[in-house]
């Protein structure tokens, strides 16, 4: 290493990037080496100019060898941070057809084609990728996380095999059982971990289990969270993290660290809020911080490769034929595994069409998911049913450019004419929550189903039909339609679906009726009923305990009604 980068990387190891620029200016150091280039790279990622970041990626591409597709995958997240959806697409492409495997690219390219609703290329690629993974090529079963694989795969037997892991890795046979055979003293009262990194009233997780979290009965348990939200989401919260009980932060322990301090704490058992989505901790969960490790809420499926005991759930989004793709036990909750806060949760008036930009003589047809969940099968079956139905309009959220481009086009091809296309962008939540009351029928995304955003339509008394899934993801507005008692809008199939969206369209008395019903049902059934979940949670936290005092291996547990 030459003097000058010595120094340069040691000014980046202090946080000093525009000193190590200016030792590595690109005005005086020419031809640059390869670690050169890259040191230049990162410290423009880290001060934000992310275009002049990406173009010392490329150019560190440009000199060849092995990581040329990592680096322009680099370069390509660059210049999305930079708001250049169509190049950084673009430079995906190039880096994921290189003729270069490399993991880092494949995973860049598809997230691009799927966050920018490159429908047509999605599905050819998808195909290509699914080839592989049937074929068993451990390449492809690390190359993406498990988040985005279930939300274009619905096959559990694929689901359970990926292997790519948030920051950690997977934990072994010997690491489980050394966890739960350390030495540990319960107690009478129940001691109750929650980690999570989204301990914000403003995240969506939040939003549904917040009620329950302050419902629980302080005579049998004892509740402690653990954080590792991040300043920016603490920042939106509005006061109710305030009111969440002995919360600790933990963002800045190794999970080690961590791990020691919850061992510490006693706690007997963790809940795993978060599971393969952002902000996972699963390195923690793999050190062994409690001897009951419980997955439940973030992550709709396996926790391949974490360590957790159980996953709370239902007979609904995992039925016994799902067993053998899990290697946690399920804990069956009756109604739905979903946690609904009928507390906090803002109920206001329907916001006027007019004021939405909507017409009052349409019918309207909603989607407010994160619009990556719009994949080929759901946008074929949306253009089905908007085909079927001349009248009617899609309202869609999509705050992205290109793929509102990208959308359109798709759309006009399949015969929808692009003005029968709103876009919506995202709201403050009662806002949100009072827009979708203008709506006449939500639509469900496939194979990933809303989860937060179908229960919310649900609370605003919106309708959502959907059809029998494959895989956790595509079971849940399922769960919790028959938890609302509607579940005439399961049908059986996709065909079904349309079937059922077009006969809602079509007849404003069976619309009227179904959302008579649901508004009716919104403060008697299960579904938002946060008294009798926390009821059932508890029991079956004390289930858990009673194997776990006895000495006794992990085993499903279905948790009886409790009336």
């Amino acid at each position: 290493m030459s003097a000058s980068l010595s120094k340069a990387l040691g000014f980046y190891n202090a946080g000093h990037y525009d000193k190590a620029l200016g030792i590595l200016s690109p005005a005086r150091r020419q031809p640059f080496v390869l670690n050169e280039l890259l040191l230049i790279a990162q410290c423009y990622a880290k001060t934000q100019k992310f275009t002049e970041a990406a173009a010392f990626y490329i150019k560190g591409a440009e000199m060849g060898g092995p990581k040329q597709a990592m680096l322009r995958a680099l370069a390509a997240n660059m210049l999305q941070e930079a708001d250049d959806s169509f190049a950084s697409l673009n430079l995906a492409r190039l880096a994921a057809k290189s003729g270069v495997f490399d993991t880092n690219a494949e995973e860049t390219y598809r997230r691009y084609l799927h966050e920018f609703l490159c429908l047509d290329e999605a599905q050819m690629d998808d195909q290509r990728f699914l080839d592989r993974l049937k074929a068993g090529d451990e390449r492809y079963l690390a190359a993406e996380f498990p988040h985005r694989h279930i939300g274009w795969c619905g096959d559990e037997s694929i689901n359970a095999r990926q292997t790519k892991i948030h920051g950690a890795a997977a934990f072994t046979p010997a690491s489980r059982a050394a966890r739960r055979a350390a030495p540990h003293r319960f107690s009478d009262r129940i001691r109750v971990g929650y980690l999570s990194a989204d301990f914000s009233d403003q995240h969506a997780t939040m939003r549904l289990f917040q009620s329950a979290l302050l419902q629980h009965d302080p005579d049998r348990f004892d509740i402690a969270l653990f954080c590792s939200t991040g300043d920016d989401l603490i920042r939106l919260d509005q006061g109710s993290r305030d009111t969440y009980p002995n919360l600790q932060r933990i963002g800045h322990l190794s999970d080690p660290d961590a791990a020691a301090l919850i061992r510490r704490s006693g706690i007997d058992i963790l809940v795993d809020l978060k599971g393969h989505t952002k902000g996972s901790r699963a390195g923690l969960l793999n050190h062994g911080a409690a001897p009951v490790q419980v997955a439940y809420l973030g992550f709709p499926g396996s926790g391949t490769g974490i360590d957790c005991d159980y996953i709370l759930t239902d007979a609904v989004v995992t039925p016994e034929t799902s067993r053998p793709f899990y290697h946690e036990k399920f804990c069956l909750l009756p109604g739905t595994y979903q946690a609904n806060d009928n507390v906090t949760r803002p109920l206001p008036s329907a916001a006027p069409r007019s004021a939405l930009g909507l017409p009052e003589d349409r019918v309207v047809f909603a989607s407010f998911n994160t619009h990556r969940k719009i994949k080929p099968q759901t946008a074929e079956l949306w253009a089905d049913i908007l085909r079927r139905t001349d009248d009617s309009l899609l309202w869609v959220m999509c705050s992205n450019r290109f793929a509102r481009g990208n959308l359109l086009r798709w759309m006009e091809n399949a015969g929808i004419a692009g003005d029968r296309i709103i876009f919506a962008d995202p709201v403050a939540y009662p806002d949100h929550i009072a827009r979708l009351q203008a709506a006449d029928i939500g639509l469900d995304t496939f194979p990933c189903n809303g989860h937060t955003t179908t229960s919310d339509k649900l609370w605003a008394g919106l309708p959502v039909p959907t059809f029998k899934g494959t895989h956790f993801a595509s079971r849940v507005t399922e769960s919790l339609l028959r938890a609302l008692g509607v579940g005439e809008l399961v049908a059986d199939n996709a065909e079904g679906y349309v079937e059922l969206c077009v006969s809602l369209a079509k007849s404003r008395d069976e619309l009227r009726a179904v959302k008579e019903k649901i508004a009716a049902q919104r403060t008697v059934a299960p579904l938002f009923d946060t008294t009798r979940f926390i009821r059932h949670l508890e029991k079956a936290f004390e289930l858990m305990i009673a194997r776990a005092r006895n000495g006794q291996e992990p085993d499903h547990i279905a948790v009886p009604v409790l009336v």
